[in-house]
């Protein structure tokens, strides 16, 4: 039982006590205000049965009013007292159960605001990690793109020595050596027939060895690419491409710059010979197009054929993945975008923009 309870019962029997002796002449008084119609009989045993001991506190010259009057008199009084004294009791008991509802709310909310700061500061660090975890990616990313340029660039750089060397030492030697077989042909001239044939069928090996020396020359870089342009060299390279593999090639330039920065034109001529050895090795195509030309502040490039396609979704690992890895990062590093569309049975679309920001006069 609470305190409150107690407390309650012990001030209604207080009242209850202290009522049974109110005052008449106070509850006379007041209900003096009530009309006489109210009033009906009421005997005075009546009264003896209800309070008894009360009835000797009326006096003779009180005989005349009403039993009732005496008993509505304490029924007032305890009205009077006892429904505030009841009201602020039941007041005090719900103030005391918000309080402890108060306290175990607030200890409720001061745990789950401990678990939600545990929360917020484990979520915290977590996204301090993963940001720090981001950071270190793109950095790295950065450090893989800078490397990537720097091995093209020293790629480029090896390869254009390397054909530099087979064309003015190594194909100058054999030029050379060539020379010297014809003129000891000519000293052998009246020699026997057959060392005539072995020393002709030497020229003509020299030949082709030279030949296929400046070829190689060529693929590594062509001279033609500085000298006269990358639409000139590109124009070899696919006549080239379809002399060796019998396929119909086209070639379409509209508005190309005179001037273009290396790098550019390398990037271009690289992706279009990587491009073509993929349809040599895979499409297996008929026809095969290449256009170059001028869009918005750029430069566009078009590798189209009419192979068997492939899915780029699924099979742009399988298919020439070095090749395609090596052309997308190559117009990456020169701020350009690469695209392939592709269908099984309905060809490949090859597209690469590069812009003019790479330009030089």
């Amino acid at each position: 039982m609470s305190v409150s309870r107690v407390r309650a019962g012990i001030l209604a029997a207080g009242i209850a006590a202290l009522l049974l002796h109110f005052p008449t002449e106070v509850a006379r008084h007041v209900l003096s205000l009530v009309p006489h119609q109210l009033s009906t009989p009421f005997e005075l045993e009546s009264l003896a049965s209800l309070a008894p001991g009360t009835v000797s506190d009326f006096s003779p010259r009180d005989s005349d009013e009403s039993v009732w009057k005496a008993v509505l008199t304490r029924v007032f009084g305890m009205a009077l007292i006892g429904v505030p004294v009841w009201y602020f009791l039941q007041r005090r008991e719900r103030e005391e159960e918000l309080q402890r509802l108060d306290k175990g709310w607030a200890a409720r909310l001061h745990a789950r605001s401990e678990e939600l700061m545990a929360v917020n500061n484990a979520l915290v660090s977590e996204v301090s990690k993963r940001i720090d975890t981001e950071q270190s990616l793109e950095a790295n990313r950065r450090d893989l793109r800078l490397l990537a340029s720097q091995l093209l660039r020293l790629q480029e750089e090896e390869r254009r020595r390397i054909s530099r060397d087979l064309h003015d030492d190594i194909n100058q030697r054999l030029a050379l050596l060539s020379i010297d077989v014809e003129m000891l042909e000519r000293q052998l001239s009246h020699a026997a027939v057959g060392t005539v044939r072995t020393i002709r069928s030497i020229q003509d090996r020299i030949g082709e060895l030279s030949e296929g020396v400046r070829r190689l020359a060529y693929q590594f870089h062509p001279s033609i690419l500085d000298d006269l342009g990358l639409s000139i060299a590109l124009r070899r390279l696919i006549d080239d491409f379809q002399a060796r593999t019998g396929l119909e090639a086209r070639f379409i330039s509209k508005d190309i710059p005179q001037h273009l920065a290396q790098d550019v034109v390398t990037c271009l001529y690289r992706v279009t010979q990587e491009g073509l050895a993929n349809i040599a090795r895979h499409a297996r195509a008929n026809t095969v197009q290449v256009e170059l030309m001028r869009v918005r502040d750029g430069l566009q490039l078009m590798i189209r054929d009419d192979g068997v396609g492939f899915d780029v979704n699924h099979d742009g690992g399988r298919r020439g993945s070095l090749g395609l890895l090596s052309m997308k990062e190559r117009v990456s590093l020169v701020a350009g975008s690469f695209t392939i569309d592709s269908t099984p049975g309905e060809g490949t679309l090859i597209c690469a923009w590069v812009p003019f920001k790479q330009e030089r006069a």
